[in-house]
């Protein structure tokens, strides 16, 4: 057992270096500012009021829409959306989840920020890979839609030794992280080693598990679109078509001929047919954020119903 800690001692700094914890236990200078920023914002006559009104106290997920205007009135909301958008969101959760909870309300909240700037509007069929991460506005047709699924977005971890859990994110349509080692145990094992008198024997750090029970999972669904000027030119009868990933409440809310505003970060992913597992070819996809009902940037563009129906289904 000695050697066993001492070969995960004997690593590179890097893998060291990645014992410690990944979060702290407090929120950061920064992540309180953004935390403040979020319940100045719902506790503002507006959203105070539509909070008040209990929505979706039904229904297991609600999408709670907030105005991107609205953003750049609480502190520098606004910024750090646009710069750190899924940071800065699990903070505004956070907060949404401590308003719920307030109201004595079961559901669980998401926000979805609607009614990107103009500038944010762009054209399908012209993204290209530099327009990775950015999060843009589209006008979109659905033309197909696949069954309703699922993903493992946190797994849960336990020591057998010591008991600690602990969370790790996962990522979408990528391989489950990897966890070998607790990392409590293994600094301990690291500080004993350090000191005068090292033990002769430590429990093994690798003695762990996932607690299958509090996994959480996410619905998602996957949307094939067109753009109304692939439509016009002719590219969607050609079969070029647009993967859209929705999340929770809109998964199933949507079908064939359906036109929407869909606002989403822009994405990669491994292509569908490729040759060999290590393949470096990417296609973009788009992760939606939120869906606005209807056509914005192309709203005075007449869509021909026949023409919808004539796209062949993938």
């Amino acid at each position: 057992m000695y050697l066993l800690c001492t070969m995960f001692l004997n690593r590179r700094n890097s893998q060291c270096d990645s014992m410690t914890p990944k979060t702290p236990t407090e929120p950061t200078e920064s992540e309180q500012k953004t935390l403040e920023s979020w319940r100045h914002l719902f506790e503002s006559p507006k959203y105070k009021s539509d909070l008040n009104a209990l929505p979706g106290i039904d229904e297991p997920v609600f999408g709670f829409e907030i105005e991107w205007d609205d953003l750049s009135e609480y502190g520098d909301l606004q910024v750090t959306f646009s710069e750190n958008m899924e940071h800065t969101l699990a903070c505004g959760n956070q907060v949404l989840k401590e308003q719920y909870s307030d109201r004595i309300m079961s559901t669980r909240p998401v926000i979805r920020v609607v009614n990107l700037p103009a500038n944010r509007y762009y054209e399908m069929s012209e993204l290209r890979m530099r327009d990775r991460s950015r999060l843009l506005s589209f006008d979109a047709i659905v033309v197909m839609t696949s069954p309703a699924i699922g993903w493992l977005k946190n797994s849960v971890y336990q020591c057998n030794d010591c008991e600690s859990k602990w969370t790790i994110n996962e990522r979408l349509a990528r391989p489950r992280e990897k966890v070998t080692y607790c990392r409590k145990c293994l600094q301990e094992i690291q500080a004993d080693l350090r000191s005068k008198k090292p033990k002769s024997f430590h429990k093994d750090p690798t003695d762990i598990s996932m607690v299958v029970e509090e996994n959480f999972y996410e619905d998602i669904q996957y949307l094939e679109v067109v753009s109304p000027q692939m439509l016009l030119d002719g590219k969607a009868e050609n079969g070029e078509v647009y993967q859209v990933v929705v999340f929770d409440e809109y998964v199933g809310q949507f079908s064939r001929g359906d036109m929407l505003t869909i606002n989403a970060e822009v994405a990669v992913d491994p292509l569908v047919n490729r040759d060999f597992i290590r393949d470096t070819r990417r296609m973009i996809f788009l992760k939606s954020h939120s869906i606005e009902e209807g056509l914005s940037n192309e709203a005075n563009h007449s869509i021909d119903k026949s023409v919808l129906e004539s796209l062949p289904p993938k």
